[in-house]
């Protein structure tokens, strides 16, 4: 779905879009279908949009540039900086990904979403689990 079918859908499912955002990015990385006209695929036509790509690329960027200086990127949840080195490749890859002219899924751009507000995943310095395999996997879905 393109963004123009996203300002025709109905404001009641773009508000649904909007308020229920995190079940909706855990419904399309696991691959549920987006019925037409529903609250999913306006969030799912939300997530394909030019502006999501460059909001998440620059959002990794970011993470880069936080990961280098060994800082914090917010003062709540401290990054992890060594799963971030060791990323640095994939990350760089997924956001040159998102500045491409080729289309994106929803699938993979939740499963971005999912990982950057993880607060216990791998790109978190209390978290767990393997961050390049997870960017891996979304890069896949991409």
């Amino acid at each position: 779905m393109r963004r123009e079918e996203v300002v025709r859908a109905p404001l009641t499912k773009r508000i649904a879009a909007r308020l229920c955002a995190g079940k909706f990015d855990r419904m399309l990385a696991v691959g549920v279908p987006a019925p037409a006209g529903s609250a999913l695929a306006a969030h799912a036509a939300r997530l394909t949009s030019f502006d999501e790509r460059v909001g998440l690329a620059r959002t990794l960027r970011s993470v880069l540039d936080a990961g280098d200086r060994n800082a914090p990127m917010s003062a709540r949840v401290p990054l992890n900086a060594r799963n971030i080195a060791a990323a640095r490749q994939r990350i760089e890859e997924i956001a040159l990904r998102l500045h491409s002219p080729l289309p994106v899924s929803a699938r993979g751009m939740a499963r971005l979403r999912l990982l950057l507000s993880d607060g216990t995943g791998p790109l978190y310095r209390y978290g767990h689990g393997d961050l390049d395999g997870r960017l891996g996997a979304a890069l896949a879905a991409l």
